[in-house]
């Protein structure tokens, strides 16, 4: 009788843990970087990370509720693979307080779909990462933090912040802070998504205000093809929100010993008091037998801030053979003002992955851009070979 109570709560508590999953993943990328740019002092030679995808952990804790429902918490934690300390050691690599500082959500999950709080990615992240080209947000791109910017080199500070005290997004819809995302259900290859976040600029210090922010996605994805479009918004109060962090290091030598402390400010962003700045993204891909063929289209217009540029890209990926994959993206920006007709940008990327295994990649990355046609300071070449693990 014993034995029998026993082997029963043994199978209890195992069915009440079944119904709880707690799962650690991420990706670590590190490789050897070579920068040629026309100004001297760009160029760099130097062990690099994030050539071909971006190193993370990410932590997902999933709850069975029961009748379909689910309760879920997504952390994303972004990771320096090459470097645990910035300045040569001078300060920790980073500084935000959050164990977080990517992608934070929590929700709930069914058969109407899914509910998400916290700073969930925007659907034109995601068709800009990845239904647009396969270079995801890294060399060749055109979506990392620097270089050419999709949306136009002027919206480095129009106010898409990833989290509060965050970089800006270099032209780039990323995810807003303190907002909701849900998700439809997927229904014969269509799906659709909404992302709202509340304006809040009444108060004096942009610190404590947000840039409200509205964001339509739509998707169709059947077989061998994938299509999205997205729609986004953000606009500014009376006092537009904190454009993210100005680091600043300071030292202090007292008895032989240097210490050294780092603070931030806050400033606001380029969006003027009550102005407004509109994003549409759409791109595809179709895949036919090893081919996969890619393009995205964007365009931006500000109201109250002078903004008003288009790009277009397209892209090809061909898997050589199991092992291996070829990929290039041609990706050219026009800022249509007049005032910045010679700010035009262009990018071309070319990569190989080697695959050691599932998780194991070997790979070699070129991207040669223009960030502005008229400075030919501006004019980068890059090459990295390098190594990516996924678990």
């Amino acid at each position: 009788m014993k034995k029998s109570l026993v082997a029963l709560a043994a199978l209890a508590a195992t069915t009440a843990f079944a119904q709880s999953t707690v799962a650690i993943t991420g990706n670590v990328d590190a490789g050897y970087k070579m920068t040629n740019a026309k100004t001297d002092t760009s160029d760099k030679k130097e062990i690099f990370g994030n050539n071909s995808s971006t190193s993370l952990f990410r932590l997902n804790v999933v709850e069975d509720l029961g009748g379909g429902l689910k309760a879920d918490f997504m952390g994303v934690a972004l990771i320096n693979a090459v470097q645990a300390q910035t300045g040569n050691g001078s300060t920790v690599y980073n500084n935000n307080s959050n164990v977080f500082n990517d992608e934070i959500t929590l929700g709930l999950q069914g058969g109407f779909g899914r509910v998400r709080l916290g700073t969930p990615n925007a659907a034109s992240h995601e068709i800009m990462s990845g239904v647009m080209q396969p270079f995801g947000t890294a060399m060749g791109s055109a979506y990392m933090s620097s270089g050419v910017s999709r949306f136009g080199a002027t919206t480095t500070t129009l106010g898409i912040n990833s989290y509060f005290g965050g970089a800006s997004s270099n032209g780039r819809v990323v995810r807003m802070e303190k907002s909701v995302r849900y998700d439809t259900p997927v229904m014969n290859g269509f799906s659709g998504s909404y992302v709202y976040a509340a304006a809040n600029g009444k108060s004096a210090t942009n610190s404590s205000n947000t840039n409200g922010f509205g964001e339509l996605g739509l998707r169709y994805s059947q077989g061998p093809l994938n299509l999205a479009y997205s729609s986004s918004k953000v606009e500014a109060g009376a006092t537009a929100a904190a454009k993210g962090p100005a680091f600043a290091t300071t030292a202090t030598t007292s008895g032989g010993t240097t210490t050294y402390a780092t603070t931030w400010t806050a400033a606001a962003s380029d969006l003027t008091a009550n102005s407004s700045v509109k994003y549409t993204t759409m791109g595809g891909n179709y895949t036919i037998g090893a081919a996969t063929v890619y393009y995205g289209a964007t365009t931006a217009k500000g109201t109250g801030v002078s903004l008003d540029t288009a790009s277009s890209n397209i892209a090809v990926k061909y898997a050589l053979s199991k092992t291996v994959d070829l990929m290039a993206n041609v990706v050219k920006v026009d800022d249509k003002l007049a005032a910045n007709a010679a700010k035009d940008q262009s990018l071309t990327g070319l990569g190989v992955d080697y695959k050691f295994s599932n998780r194991t990649n070997a790979y070699v990355r070129y991207e040669t851009y223009k960030a502005n046609k008229a400075d030919a300071t501006l004019d980068v070449n890059a090459t990295a070979i390098g190594i990516r693990h996924q678990f």
